[in-house]
């Protein structure tokens, strides 16, 4: 095939095809005069396929912001976890005594669950007067959050 015959063909496809409106912003009654359909319906069609796709991505979004935060606070606790046990190593060079702790923690842990922070806190200061601190993050009050009155206790 020579290149005259390429032009005739290109030519001939070039007047089979509709052409595409050049403007990507075509107006709902351009649209209308186009297909054939009322404006009114185009526009409903419009807004429900736009809401469409605002509820799926904002509902995407929210499911991917909840796993990063579930995986944020599974590494909180588990450096948590690391921290206490160097600690109490580093402290009293226990090593025995932390496979102990292990064994105890999700016991522990339900216990907590099951009394809430507030009075697990309260408790655990009164009968160990331990004094814990948590860092102050701007616009965040995790005392408050955790349910207790940091003077009260």
């Amino acid at each position: 095939m020579n290149r005259a015959e390429r032009r005739r063909q290109a030519k001939e496809l070039s007047k089979s095809k509709m052409p595409l409106p050049l403007n990507v912003a075509l107006p709902v009654e351009g649209a209308a005069d186009i297909t054939g359909q009322e404006a009114v319906a185009l526009k409903t069609y419009l807004e429900l396929k736009e809401k469409e796709i605002r509820e799926n991505v904002t509902a995407a979004l929210m499911k991917e912001a909840q796993e990063k935060l579930t995986r944020a606070e599974d590494y909180i606790a588990i450096i948590n976890i690391l921290i206490i046990l160097y600690a109490s190593k580093m402290a009293w060079g226990y090593t025995e005594e932390n496979k102990k702790l292990m064994e105890n923690y999700k016991a522990a842990r339900v216990y907590v669950d099951r009394v809430g922070a507030a009075a697990a806190y309260a408790q655990i200061k009164k009968e160990m007067d331990i004094e814990i601190e948590f860092e102050d993050l701007d616009n965040y009050n995790i005392y408050k959050e955790l349910g207790f009155d940091r003077e009260a206790v």
